[in-house]
């Protein structure tokens, strides 16, 4: 007998001796390990303090039969997976329909067979290795990716500062612990400098893109123009980005006169609040693919005013979607932001907080990375 048989406990629960006595020396034939019980509060008290790979448990029996105790385990988050099998003398089609509706896995006509009766317990005990097997390794990829996120967290930090009168703020919030989302803002050669992007997909191949792509981005010349940088990115991340994976982006500059210029890759179209009204900016650019593509990158232009509010947000936030299928859109993430403007509370969060209103008890599914920049 294999060494893994010798590992597995079983657990007998009958409130007669001779077959406990017998079902033992059956089974410590075939290398298992066996503990018993003989009432339903007995078994309570083994299974609580012992390791059991599967119960064998017997319907009739004083105080608590054994449907009931099987019900009373699968309310327990520990017991939910656990390889029940009921052991009877109830007629077979009607003690199998019972087992399955009180949650067992399966059922064992009394006098039982003793091959089919080791056969059904390798059964269920080869399923139950595979699920403690998928679980660790979910644990173990949730402690990665938690890890993972402390990373992300000091790549992407969320900002927010004032420079020359203009206060610029970030807000990142991924779909999963880790996400393909970016976004930053920070000063260079006296100006003011955006750049929102998102990767397709979720999860950390997204978002290890993501850190490419910031990589490249602070490794650009300080004296480079608009486009030279957008080309430059486009460039290097073409040569890294696999052929199935995409980049949209938006890329902006706010200099001392508060003259914007933008590049928008793909990218839902920025939001302008000016003079009190709220409008998308437009020009569209390519995104970055992983295919070599000459990509003609258009500079926008906008002169923006003392008062003025220039936000960027990642699709994450305008295909937030709602118990009714319905998706907020470029439109409605316009409307959002006006009104959150018009409410006079800090935007990011009054954005995010009337995201999640629409989307009710749906969850986004997807990355959201938001900027605002307040004149």
């Amino acid at each position: 007998m294999g060494q893994t048989e010798t590992q597995h406990t079983i657990l007998i629960v009958d409130d007669v001796p001779e077959n406990v006595e017998l079902l033992k020396y059956l089974l410590l034939q075939e290398g298992f390990k066996t503990y018993t019980a003989y009432s339903a509060e007995e078994a309570r008290l083994v299974l609580l303090n012992t390791k059991i790979d599967t119960l064998l448990l017997d319907v009739n029996m004083p105080v608590q039969d054994g449907f009931s105790f099987c019900r009373e385990l699968r309310e327990m988050d520990q017991f939910k997976l656990l390889p029940i099998l009921f052991i009877t003398s109830i007629d077979r089609e009607v003690g199998f329909q019972e087992a399955m509706k009180n949650g067992g896995d399966d059922f064992i006509n009394k006098p039982f067979n003793k091959r089919e009766l080791v056969a059904k317990i390798h059964s269920v005990i080869r399923l139950k290795d595979l699920q403690d097997e998928l679980y660790q390794q979910k644990s173990k990829y949730e402690k990665e990716l938690q890890t993972a996120r402390r990373v992300q967290d000091q790549l992407i930090p969320e900002k927010s500062f004032i420079w020359n009168g203009i206060k610029a703020q970030t807000l990142f919030h991924p779909y999963l612990q880790i996400g393909g989302d970016f976004v930053d803002t920070w000063i260079e050669e006296k100006k003011l400098h955006i750049v929102i992007a998102d990767c397709s997909g979720h999860g950390p191949s997204a978002a290890l893109i993501g850190a490419m792509f910031k990589m490249q981005l602070f490794n650009l010349v300080p004296n480079m123009g608009l486009k030279e940088r957008v080309s430059h990115l486009r460039k290097n991340m073409e040569l890294v980005l696999p052929e199935d994976y995409a980049i949209t982006f938006c890329y902006a500059i706010i200099d001392q006169d508060l003259n914007l210029s933008y590049i928008n890759g793909g990218h839902p179209a920025p939001i302008v609040f000016m003079d009190g009204e709220t409008k998308l900016l437009k020009g569209m650019s390519p995104m970055i693919m992983g295919i070599n593509m000459v990509a003609n990158d258009e500079v926008q232009a906008v002169s923006l005013k003392p008062g003025s509010k220039f936000f960027m947000y990642t699709d994450g936030a305008s295909e937030a979607m709602n118990s009714k299928l319905e998706y907020i859109t470029e439109d409605g993430m316009k409307e959002i932001f006006h009104s959150s403007v018009q409410s006079g509370n800090d935007i990011l969060p009054t954005v995010q907080n009337k995201i999640l209103e629409f989307c009710g008890s749906s969850t986004p599914s997807d990355d959201m990375a938001m900027v605002c920049i307040q004149l």
